[in-house]
């Protein structure tokens, strides 16, 4: 419950794979975005990076991407409406009770004073189309044109972390992602941190041993 293997896991057959477990890129996310309390921080230590010259790890600060968002009008509406609309997350297999129970978490993609983030693009599409009720053509653009600042515009960290490298980031300040890989022996370890204590969070299916 401490600590998290990030590592392919093979032959898995959730219908919703989690990023740590699977091979490939990983979009840039905050962790826990479809908990009510995401941990404000995370740790990941290195034990065996790829050995496939890929996987490079990638960090966004929020302060960047609101930056990008307030270039343009659209930008600026999409950045409004996210810091008020409720946004439906579903959560994925290996955090919910089943595949065939679908959990969902709203929350809006922005919180605290605006530079604070919670969001995994694929978390959200699946519960817009687990609610297609609240997919209004103004929310999915809005989703739709933050998305692309964040894979293709917002400045970004790029580093190929060695083995025995230790990141330590500010999981609501900034997004984290991954660059493609396909070595399944890359191996790192996760630590969330919290200020809550671990008996006190209510993870989406509503105990706190989530």
């Amino acid at each position: 419950r401490v600590a998290w293997d990030v590592r392919a896991r093979p032959g898995s057959q959730s219908k919703f794979v989690t990023f740590s477990e699977r091979t490939g890129n990983a979009d840039m996310h905050t962790d826990s975005s479809f908990y009510p309390m995401p941990e404000e921080q995370f740790l990941l230590y290195v034990v065996a990076s790829a050995r496939c010259n890929g996987g490079e790890s990638l960090l966004i600060d929020v302060e960047d991407i609101v930056a990008e968002m307030e270039k343009t009008e659209a930008g600026r509406a999409a950045y409004a409406l996210l810091r008020e609309a409720q946004v439906p997350f579903r959560v994925p297999s290996v955090y919910a009770a089943g595949d065939d129970q679908i959990e969902l978490f709203y929350a809006p993609v922005f919180h605290a004073d605006g530079l604070a983030m919670r969001w995994r693009y694929d978390s959200i599409e699946k519960g817009l189309a687990a609610r297609p009720d609240m997919a209004t053509p103004e929310l999915v653009a809005a989703l739709r044109l933050l998305n692309e600042i964040l894979e293709e515009h917002a400045p970004r960290f790029v580093r190929q972390l060695p083995d025995d490298t230790l990141l330590w980031a500010d999981n609501h300040r900034t997004l984290h992602g991954r660059a493609m890989y396909t070595d399944p022996g890359r191996h790192l370890i996760r630590i969330r941190i919290s200020s809550t204590p671990n008996a006190h969070r209510v993870g989406p299916s509503g105990i706190s041993a989530d």
